[in-house]
């Protein structure tokens, strides 16, 4: 849905756009996983693995964790002889753990916190190291009906992410700021019957830190549910020139049976574009 996720819920992944919408979500609580190649075209074997899910307490109190996983591209680690040794894939994670509470009737407020160890010891020799960060995410939502259409909602998030301590991985040090964005978000779900409904969502985000980064990206996705079972996505995300990806489409699609969905999506970039037949498939459970 061109990455248009912060006023969106129902979504195990959440706690990676707005962990503030979970505890309105229609579950009470729900979990998956996904996994998606990056840079296929550039990088093959190259993956990020996300686990996410929610477990909402009551009405005005629950819970979010998030990890995720990422392994960078291989590299032969030449010895002492210059010969080809080992070979050593880089390394990133992130574990995050997030609490929302309702300030006021369909009002919630959302802190999550995370941990962040980027290792590449063995990549490029003496010149990296290990390091760690720590980071916040702030994040509100508000959902309401509209009165002229029967069974439709409006929402609105606003998601400030990653704000915390440097990553430092290189020798000398050299401490590096995590890239920081704040994201405002809007959606509408409107149901045409009780077996079809449309969702729209867009998206606005910049990228405030580091400052020498600084980019600004829009998102604009419609997801169709028919049948309550099947699921059809598109959308459009927006990036400036200095933001990673760049502009791309995305297609995507889903089925649910019972308390199991199943997700896949493709992203549709130019010739150019490092995302470039990037795709993702995901496994989330509701109860």
């Amino acid at each position: 849905m061109g990455m248009a996720t912060t006023a969106v819920n129902d979504n195990p992944f959440g706690i990676f756009g707005n962990a503030a919408s979970n505890l309105l979500s229609e579950k009470r609580m729900g979990f998956g996983y996904s996994y998606n190649p990056v840079m296929p075209d550039y990088n093959k074997g190259v993956a990020t693995h996300a686990v996410g899910g929610y477990f909402n307490l009551d009405e005005n109190n629950g819970f979010s964790l998030g990890f995720r996983y990422f392994n960078g591209p291989k590299s032969i680690i030449a010895g002492d002889d210059a010969v080809a040794g080992d070979s050593f894939r880089p390394n990133d994670m992130a574990v995050s753990i997030g609490y929302t509470r309702r300030i006021v009737d369909n009002f919630t407020m959302s802190l999550t916190a995370r941990y962040i160890r980027s290792d590449y010891t063995k990549f490029g020799s003496d010149y990296y190291k290990a390091g760690n960060a720590f980071t916040f995410d702030l994040g509100f939502y508000y959902e309401n009906t509209i009165e002229s259409f029967y069974g439709s909602t409006w929402a609105v998030g606003l998601n400030v992410s990653n704000v915390g301590t440097k990553l430092d991985i290189s020798v000398p040090s050299n401490p590096i700021a995590m890239p920081a964005y704040a994201k405002l978000g809007g959606s509408i779900d409107m149901p045409f019957s009780e077996n079809h409904k449309l969702l729209a969502a867009l998206d606005l985000g910049y990228t405030f830190m580091p400052s020498t980064d600084a980019s600004f990206t829009a998102g604009l996705g419609l997801e169709y549910n028919f049948l309550k079972h099947g699921f059809l996505r598109a959308g459009y995300h927006y990036g400036d020139e200095k933001s990673i990806g760049g502009s791309y489409a995305t297609v995507g699609l889903g089925a649910a049976v019972g308390p199991v969905r199943v997700d896949a999506s493709y992203w549709i970039a130019g010739k150019e574009s490092p995302v470039k037949n990037t795709w993702a498939v995901g496994l989330s459970l509701f109860f």
